[in-house]
């Protein structure tokens, strides 16, 4: 009989962030994972896994020397009449962790132990036992460039000297960055798709924009798909202090994407303002210094690109 992976013994279960939890939404519908697995894997027996056997563990496999970091999905399935095991790293630091190797070779190893331990003793004590592979997947969604080694073998010293005696394994990296828009509309997932792109995005500009670009497809989203999508939306939105996700939920709930387009044009108006203020406000104020250096106005309209009538506009207090 099969046992599924549960997980470690864990210590008290950590709060996933804002950021861990929309994607382990994300991945636990089924659909969205294999689209992961066939869009970003693209490897040729991804097609022979039997999606009928796909199960997903409840449990995070915790490690106390990385509690705090602790954010994984993992599922089993079988393939060619073997089970293999998915290990899904959520990574989204400001900085790139170089200890990534090493933390999942420590992952790795725990899921190889509880998978022994709580095998029939009478398998894993013959000759034909054998443990499933673990497919390490990191999914990186920070702004940095990922500069982390692939193999683990380059954390070590002189592995060259030593040649295939040296330990090594090699993860999967996802790296949101490294996929463009037109790349992404290709995706059969239209949500994992969105959601990359959304995560690509550098400014609110951009992220609103992209909302409303892609409206054509998510007016075709189940209500499961808009859950997780608006989840996504309402993060982002918090951040960027427009508040607009609910309002966004309801419309597109209510499938009126002539609303929702609406809104987000008038979301991306204001905020293209508040830019363009913001820099009209930082130009007057290093006019208004250089003016109290009595420089010319020459200079001035040169440095600040200011016009003239602008510049004359300034009180000197």
């Amino acid at each position: 009989m099969r046992k599924n992976i549960k997980g470690v013994k864990s210590r008290n279960k950590k709060i996933d962030n804002p950021h861990d939890k929309r994607f382990k939404e994300l991945f636990a519908n089924k659909s969205q994972f294999i689209s992961l697995l066939k869009d970003c894997v693209k490897e040729p027996w991804v097609n022979d896994i039997d999606e009928s056997t796909l199960r997903k563990s409840n449990n995070s496999f915790i490690l106390q020397d990385f509690s705090e970091k602790e954010a994984d999905i993992v599922y089993e399935a079988i393939l060619n009449d073997e089970k293999i095991i998915f290990y899904i790293l959520l990574e989204h630091q400001s900085k790139v962790d170089h200890r990534m190797p090493y933390r999942l070779l420590l992952y790795i190893v725990e899921m190889l132990r509880y998978y022994y331990n709580n095998a029939d003793v009478t398998v894993r004590d013959s000759k034909d036992f054998k443990f499933p592979v673990v497919f390490p997947i990191v999914l990186f969604t920070g702004s940095e460039k990922w500069t982390v080694p692939i193999n683990i073998k380059e954390m070590f010293s002189n592995p060259e000297q030593f040649g295939e005696y040296v330990l090594n394994f090699k993860y999967m990296l996802l790296d949101a960055k490294g996929y463009n828009e037109s790349e992404l509309k290709m995706f059969s997932s239209k949500l994992l798709g969105i959601i990359l792109l959304l995560e690509k995005s550098k400014n609110d500009v951009e992220f609103y924009g992209n909302i409303r670009n892609n409206l054509n497809d998510i007016r075709y989203f189940d209500k499961e798909e808009k859950r997780i999508l608006n989840m996504c939306i309402k993060v982002i939105d918090l951040a960027y202090g427009y508040n607009k996700s609910e309002e966004i939920k309801v419309l597109l709930e209510n499938n009126d994407i002539a609303e929702v387009d609406s809104m987000l044009c008038d979301v991306i108006e204001n905020a293209k303002y508040e830019k363009e203020n913001l820099i009209l406000q930082g130009k007057l104020e290093i006019a208004k210094k250089m003016l109290l250096e009595n420089l010319p106005i020459t200079v001035i309209l040169k440095v600040t690109n200011l016009s003239k009538e602008q510049v004359e506009k300034i009180k000197i207090d």
